[in-house]
């Protein structure tokens, strides 16, 4: 059952070795954090915040699509996911300055409309998306089961 709003939000990060740290939340896993590699040649393996901006846009398209996709009863038979961002020099300073979302699903033969009808509403509802500056581009293909 939903909680009622505010809803509040805590991690903690740990430095463990110059930039290389540890980001906790209750109840979740240990992410690996430290630069991106791009920018230093630090540790590919390690979550970059720009590698994390970009799964939380991607996974909060997908639950919201989830969300939208109960009351009419689709459930992907699968669903896959490809994202991109672009980082750049602007005026700005360093922005990111598109991202994209390309989505795989597979729904049964008499969703396959109604789930293309939902996929623009995942975006228009998705709490990430609506959070960034630059506006992020959702394609997505579904086809029959």
């Amino acid at each position: 059952m939903p909680h009622p709003f505010p809803h509040r939000y805590k991690v903690s990060l740990d430095l463990t070795d110059g930039d290389l740290n540890e980001i906790r939340a209750d109840g979740k896993p240990v992410l690996l954090g430290g630069s991106p590699p791009e920018f230093d040649g630090a540790d590919p393996s390690r979550w970059a915040p720009e590698n994390l901006l970009l799964a939380a846009l991607t996974q909060c398209l997908t639950l919201t699509f989830l969300a939208l996709a109960k009351r009419p009863g689709i459930a992907p038979k699968s669903w896959h996911a490809d994202a991109e961002s672009v980082l750049e020099k602007t005026r700005e300073g360093i922005v990111f300055t598109s991202y994209v979302v390309k989505v795989r699903a597979t729904v049964a033969a008499e969703h396959v409309k109604e789930a293309e009808r939902l996929i623009p509403l995942a975006k228009k509802y998705c709490i990430v998306s609506n959070s960034l500056k630059i506006p992020a581009t959702l394609e997505a293909e579904i086809s029959a089961a």
